[in-house]
């Protein structure tokens, strides 16, 4: 293989060689790109996990969230709660009734309004044992629960269907338990609400032991391609570009007119007197007139040949003049 590209002629291989720097150049850039949005948008996902754990263990510090309604309100508009209590009329005459959350059920609230907002992070707190059954985990969070419990892996992502997926281990802790521990234990209003399944403490949001893995935190991210990370670069990047590829085809150039073409004259040229009867008649290449002082190896080389012309030809004058010496 090598022996059969050292045979090309030298602009072949240079351009082989450009060819082969730009693809590098590329490739590098691809994958630059590509890990450096994973790692932007893995950055942004723990920065959301954060503020929704945040938010969770305020919740759970205080027992949960009271909200209000007005009396008059649809009850539909306060969403789930566990338990309802007397309207309490105001100096205003306003009567309000308030409606106790745990701290799941306001998270679920928090998750809720950040899903129907316009930014492009979501997220979702999701359990296998829930009281809530539509808050089933997806095949995603599914997979990660079997792989933290079987592993001691406590955060996972991965990309899916153009979004970034990324999901951190949930473990009960000892304020999950007055509710989320043995049926038999919790509060009035949420046995009242949400049965464990018969003869079984746990499954239907029960049965959580401390430390445990029972759920993730799992946030949803955009991802950004490459290609669409090009489709976004600024007027700048773009010039900045096309000035390295420029500077890339001006120095190919530079090597075909400064190097190729000196080197096939040169050869044209040693082809002549070789091949000529009258050395009289073989005109060398023009270079610059102070080629014998130049350290340019073509120059060097093209008064080296001159010199041998001349050389060649005073020989021949030489024999001309005495053909019987």
């Amino acid at each position: 293989m090598y022996r059969k590209f050292k045979r090309l002629s030298i602009a072949s291989q240079a351009a082989m060689m450009l060819t082969l720097m730009l693809f590098s150049t590329v490739s590098a850039f691809f994958f630059w790109a590509n890990d450096s949005a994973i790692r932007a948008e893995l950055s942004h996902s723990r920065t959301v996990a954060d503020m929704a754990d945040s938010f969770r263990t305020v919740a759970a510090k205080h027992g949960g969230f009271y909200v209000r309604r007005e009396a008059s309100d649809d009850v539909e508009k306060v969403g789930r709660f566990l338990a309802q209590f007397n309207a309490v009329k105001t100096d205003e005459g306003k009567q309000y009734v308030f409606h106790q959350k745990n701290p799941f059920l306001a998270i679920g609230d928090y998750s809720a309004a950040v899903q129907a907002s316009p930014t492009s992070a979501k997220f979702r707190i999701t359990s296998d044992n829930n009281f809530n059954p539509n808050n089933q985990p997806d095949a995603f969070d599914a997979g990660v629960l079997k792989e933290m419990r079987e592993t001691s892996v406590t955060e996972s992502w991965s990309v899916v269907d153009g979004n970034m997926r990324y999901a951190r281990a949930l473990r009960a802790d000892r304020a999950c338990l007055a509710c989320h521990g043995k049926p038999e234990a919790a509060p009035k209003v949420v046995q009242a609400q949400y049965r464990a399944p018969a003869a079984s403490e746990h499954g239907g949001g029960y049965g959580y032991e401390e430390g445990s893995i029972v759920g993730v935190t799992s946030v949803t991210v955009p991802h950004v391609t490459p290609l669409q990370m090009l489709a976004s670069q600024s007027t700048g990047f773009w010039l900045s570009i096309a000035g390295v590829l420029g500077v890339m085809l001006f120095t190919f150039g530079m090597a075909v007119q400064g190097v190729v073409q000196p080197l096939k004259r040169l050869s044209n040229y040693a082809n002549m007197i070789a091949e000529s009867e009258d050395l009289k008649k073989v005109k060398g290449p023009k270079f610059d007139t102070d080629e014998h002082s130049s350290n340019n190896e073509i120059h060097r080389e093209a008064f080296a040949l001159k010199s041998l012309h001349e050389s060649m030809q005073t020989a021949m004058d030489h024999i001309n003049r005495n053909p019987g010496r």
